[in-house]
């Protein structure tokens, strides 16, 4: 019974000590996105994270220095087309909450605000939304910085995964926060292990007298 308590404690600890590991999705690769070209892609891996369309569509990768009508931030992004979609979990079943996004216009041929709906869906069934809408200022490769910071609000966390299933919008620098356990619970989850050696041997050599 002594054992079962340590055990519980061993994970409550764990679980009430979790600090967050932060990064971002920066869509770079691998693989390369070609300079230039703009890809309708099905699957796409970023440190342990799956991207995908909902269903059987699809959702655009676009390369660094696009064409000059697309949104330009320097670097790779996704996008969403008429019918595409995207949701994207971890690829290891973990919980993860998400940060911030740069989102732009889809294009200076289709400049207009949008509002892009991130729904997301814990293990226990609830949902939480955020949606954000864009200024509808967007000149391509020109000056004007097109892609736009968005910070996810303090209930975005513990998300098994996420779905966008609107299109017409440019997304990158997708900021992930995910929890590890920090320093302090591994400190009192060996402290609480090697208790629970002690008393096994403990009760062991009782019962061998």
């Amino acid at each position: 019974m002594k054992t079962i308590t340590t055990a519980s404690m061993f994970a409550c600890v764990c679980i009430a000590a979790c600090s967050y590991a932060q990064g971002t999705m920066t869509f770079d690769g691998p693989p390369l996105q070609p300079a230039g070209t703009a890809y309708g892609v099905t699957n796409y891996y970023e440190s342990g994270m799956s991207f995908r369309p909902i269903g059987a569509s699809a959702f655009v990768r676009v390369g660094a220095n696009p064409r000059p009508e697309r949104p330009d931030d320097g670097s790779a992004y996704l996008q969403a087309t008429l019918g595409d979609s995207l949701m994207f979990s971890l690829t290891n079943g973990s919980v993860f909450g998400l940060v911030s996004v740069d989102l732009a216009e889809y294009s200076t041929v289709v400049p207009y605000a949008v509002t892009v709906a991130f729904i997301g869906y814990r293990s226990d069934g609830s949902t939480v939304t955020n949606s954000f809408t864009t200024d509808g200022i967007i000149d391509g490769t020109g000056p004007l910085a097109d892609f736009q910071t968005f910070h996810f609000d303090n209930q975005f966390t513990g998300l098994a995964r996420v779905q966008i299933p609107t299109y017409g919008w440019s997304l990158d620098n997708l900021f992930v926060s995910v929890p590890e356990p920090t320093a302090a619970a591994l400190l009192v989850a060996g402290a609480l292990t090697l208790g629970a050696l002690r008393l096994r041997n403990r009760r062991k050599g009782i019962l061998g007298k």
